[in-house]
């Protein structure tokens, strides 16, 4: 029983929270300016016109780690289209490991080295936060930990940003 008790508690305490979504409160997100692990740099400006999803995770978060097949999908089903942006912003991991992982995954949508800045920036409290940005950079949603269906919710906030049918039905 002692044993079977130490596992369930290192589980919780190594796991990070799973916390509900919660659609944030109406709000520009603030400028921000990070690097481009492809070279460069994406501030803020660059999502200006696009509904924007942003993941924002760690390479050591196992539940992050599990949601890059749903960010690959949706960067698959709109890559095509100039007014949705897929970005990946990396906080609290070592940037050394950073461009080991994303070749390791095979992600393909832009991934940026985030501070404490982007982590205000984006108010994330427990990773994975994912944060929907409509076209004026305003916050329309955030979804924060391990979000049932949140591959679909997501396909549908951007398809009621862009106030059509998108890919990917």
């Amino acid at each position: 029983m002692g044993i079977i008790t130490a596992l369930i508690s290192a589980i919780f305490i190594v796991s990070p929270p799973c916390i509900h979504p919660s659609q944030a409160a109406p709000g520009k997100v603030a400028h921000f300016n990070l690097e481009n692990i492809a070279g460069g740099r994406m501030s803020s400006d660059d999502l200006k016109g696009k509904v924007a999803v942003v993941d924002v995770r760690a390479t050591w978060c196992g539940q992050c780690i599990a949601e890059i097949p749903m960010y690959k999908r949706l960067y698959d089903a709109f890559e095509r289209q100039d007014d949705v942006a897929i970005v990946g912003i990396v906080i609290e991991s070592p940037r050394r490991d950073i461009p080991a992982k994303v070749r390791q995954l095979g992600i393909q949508y832009p991934i940026l080295i985030g501070d404490a800045e982007a982590v205000d920036t984006f108010g994330v409290h427990g990773t994975p936060t994912t944060v929907v940005l409509d076209k004026d950079g305003t916050i329309y949603k955030r979804y924060v930990g391990n979000v049932r269906n949140k591959e679909q919710k997501i396909k549908q906030d951007i398809q009621d940003l862009l106030g059509q049918n998108s890919p990917g039905q």
